[in-house]
């Protein structure tokens, strides 16, 4: 296309002194329509940057580029839908008086099988859907706009649906698909688990409760092997549920057994929950003995309660793995102070004739009574954790206790804790009374017992922030 005639197109410039639009437009139709290496026309680019003076005026002299297409298959209608140039779509469709033309024009579809309803649909434009509401062509698949409309996740297209249910109520019963596989537009919101979706829909058209699949599937069979737990409860919240329950799709299973076959795959690590999306045939035969009707709802209760208690059973089992770690420390914590205990620091006065016999030599440093004291919280403190692990042993049998045994697990890592500090200090002192005639060596030797401290809370500071760093 020449550039003259393009940079027109894209600014809207129907002429001037030194160019006329219509000058050029009758050349193209003696020697054939410039195009773009795409195959946009005139008419297209003006439609693409939304010059709907330019259109209305390229139409007024050359009325052929109206369903001109480009190598996408694409009319200048289905661009400007896209785009959502409301004012060019309506001047398109003005130039047309005859009803069975602009419905031809509104159903020719591009190289994706769209219609311009169906772009207008996905791409928001809600002007031009409003626009082109009279008009419900079919897409790929025997897609209407409304299946375009559901399928799409956006917030906000449920006032498009009310619109176009307001104008045709039969367009959610038109099934998309092929022969062998098709489904209603229920069924797709439920397999996206859109309720807001579901709702518009019944609130339009209540009896579409009843539409089935080609594998004679419920909205409620969808929901389930979709995975979609907010869909399902939707459905059994309502009244009119009853006569979803109890209905045996195309191999015989229930909604429920359905959901009882997805629990006990995954229960046994055969499957993960999303390998059932989109799927409707199984390789499984209907268990004729399967629980149906109105006990459904307090079946899926069990199930639920079910799910919980194992993922509590699984917890418990977690914390007290950790715990068989924690009291071999503790134990081993334990046996230092009483061995400190029984050999302490300095020895002991073995003179027989001295009325102190037997007693610690260094009884009467003020840093052998902090020894003393620090190794006695320390035994303390490893004994009451190993006590305080025990009884988590016997409270972990109740499946219900996981909340009891978490305390404990807590409770006993804090007195772990502090008895490792007491060890630490009980060195210290130790040491510091054994030394105390080397002052210098004493502080040195004190100063690196008590650098576990502070390494310990180096690392504790480096793993939260790693952590940190991590989520963000």
């Amino acid at each position: 296309m020449e550039s003259t005639l393009y940079n027109a197109a894209m600014r809207g410039n129907i002429g001037n002194g030194n160019f006329l639009l219509a000058d050029h437009l009758k050349r193209n139709e003696e020697n054939g329509y410039q195009v773009t290496p795409k195959g946009n026309t005139v008419l297209h680019v003006a439609s693409l940057y939304g010059n709907s003076h330019l259109v209305e005026e390229g139409l007024k002299i050359t009325p052929a580029l109206l369903c001109y297409k480009n190598k996408k298959n694409e009319t200048a209608l289905l661009i400007a839908a896209n785009e959502g140039h409301t004012e060019v779509v309506h001047v398109l469709l003005a130039r047309i008086e005859d009803h069975n033309t602009k419905e031809k024009l509104t159903r020719m579809t591009g190289a994706s099988g769209d219609t311009a309803l169906h772009k207008a649909v996905r791409s928001q434009h809600l002007d031009v859907v409003k626009i082109l509401k009279l008009i419900y062509a079919a897409g790929p698949s025997n897609r209407t706009p409304l299946h375009a409309a559901v399928i799409q996740e956006h917030k906000g297209l449920e006032d498009v649906v009310s619109d176009m249910l307001g104008w045709k109520k039969s367009l959610v019963y038109l099934s998309a698909g092929s022969e062998n596989d098709w489904m209603t537009a229920i069924h797709i919101a439920s397999s996206e688990g859109d309720v807001n979706m579901i709702n518009k829909l019944l609130n339009h058209c209540p009896d579409c409760w009843d539409m089935l699949d080609s594998n004679n599937q419920n909205a409620l069979h969808v929901a389930v092997l979709n995975n979609q737990d907010k869909v399902v409860r939707f459905l059994l919240d309502s009244d009119k549920c009853d006569n979803l329950v109890d209905e045996p799709e195309s191999d015989g299973n229930t909604p429920l057994y359905l959901e009882k076959l997805v629990e006990d795959l995954c229960s046994i690590g055969r499957f993960e929950k999303r390998d059932f999306e989109v799927k409707r045939k199984y390789e499984y035969m209907h268990n004729p003995n399967a629980e149906t009707g109105t006990g459904f709802k307090m079946q899926l209760r069990e199930v639920d309660h079910d799910k919980t208690k194992k993922a509590d059973q699984i917890e418990v089992e977690s914390i007290m793995k950790a715990a068989q770690i924690h009291i071999v420390v503790a134990t081993l914590i334990m046996t230092v102070p009483f061995g400190a205990g029984i050999t302490l620091p300095g020895g002991f006065e073995s003179d027989s004739d001295s009325p102190n016999q037997g007693m610690a030599i260094l009884i009467r440093k003020t840093t052998f009574h902090a020894f003393v004291v620090s190794d006695a919280i320390a035994f303390t403190f490893s004994v009451v954790a190993i006590f305080i692990y025990f009884l988590m042993a016997d409270t972990s049998r109740d499946p219900q206790s996981k909340k009891i045994v978490k305390k404990l697990y807590d409770l006993a890592g804090i007195f772990q804790c502090l008895s490792m500090l007491a060890v630490v200090i009980a060195f210290a002192m130790g040491m510091f009374a054994t030394l105390s005639h080397s002052l210098g060596l004493a502080v040195t030797v004190c100063s690196i017992g008590c650098l576990s401290i502070l390494l310990y809370f180096l690392v504790v500071i480096y793993i939260c922030r790693y952590m940190k760093n991590i989520s963000e």
